[in-house]
């Protein structure tokens, strides 16, 4: 199973759920796979006037699927094999950010790695109280991906991103709305849904050609980089992929588990 609930209702709201609460959502690449598809779908369905990310069972997305990546890792990284992880992560954030509708992300709980980088791929990002951000690559010799070394820089500004990827500081919700890179905290996770579905509902009653020039403009004023920045994390990830400290900190994982 891959892991993700998906729909599209009469309104035109379309919904895509990470449902694998016992991995805390965290991302294999079968749930991957299934993300682009739906995406690269919708990006041409005329249906779609919104698309809302989610996570089933407390967790947002608490990163990619560390057993999977114990399997692959268990000889080591060779380059090819190490591109190719990189590669598959840029393609899913890329298929978000290529959506030309609005995307809310709808966060509970947890959002971690590339499940940082995947919520703020998002235009509108609501929160729970009990949510948080985490960009702690750093802690098993790897770097942010996903694109957040351009998403968080563009939200937060460089200093409160330098904390976050350098020293893998945790961001809370508050934070987090404070530091302007969400749009909204409710005080009990099940209050999040009124909130995503009030903003979902004002964007579906607004003009579909409006919206998706504004978005694209928006995106070209604040991620002109974004590009770059994807570049640069595939190299970079390529390189320490394959590093003794990333070898060390899976065996680490690997002996605990």
């Amino acid at each position: 199973m891959d892991g993700i609930w998906s729909g599209i209702d009469e309104r035109g709201i379309a919904r895509l759920e990470i449902d694998r609460p016992e991995q805390r959502n965290a991302l294999g690449g079968g749930s991957s796979a299934r993300i682009i598809e739906l995406c690269t779908t919708w990006a041409d369905d005329e249906r779609v006037r919104v698309v809302v990310l989610s996570g089933r069972g407390g967790a947002f997305c608490s990163g990619a699927d560390v057993t999977g990546m114990l399997a692959g890792a268990a000889g080591g990284y060779d380059e090819a094999a190490a591109r190719a992880v990189i590669e598959n992560g840029s393609r899913l954030i890329g298929a978000v950010r290529a959506l030309p509708v609005p995307v809310i992300a709808a966060v509970d709980g947890p959002a971690v790695g590339i499940g940082a980088s995947l919520a703020v791929a998002a235009d509108l990002i609501y929160a729970s109280a009990r949510s948080y951000f985490l960009l702690a690559f750093v802690r098993i010799g790897l770097m942010p991906d996903g694109g957040a070394n351009a998403t968080f820089a563009a939200s937060l500004g460089r200093a409160r991103a330098n904390a976050m990827a350098l020293l893998g500081e945790k961001l809370g919700a508050r934070e987090a709305y404070d530091g302007g890179l969400i749009n909204g905290v409710t005080d009990r996770p099940e209050e999040l849904g009124v909130v995503v579905e009030r903003a979902a509902q004002r964007l579906i009653a607004s003009s579909p050609a409006a919206l998706r020039l504004t978005k694209a403009a928006l995106d070209g004023a604040t991620l002109d980089r974004y590009d770059d920045a994807i570049a640069r994390e595939i190299e970079g990830q390529t390189e320490l992929l394959q590093s003794p400290q990333f070898q060390a900190a899976i065996a680490a994982f690997a002996a605990r588990h």
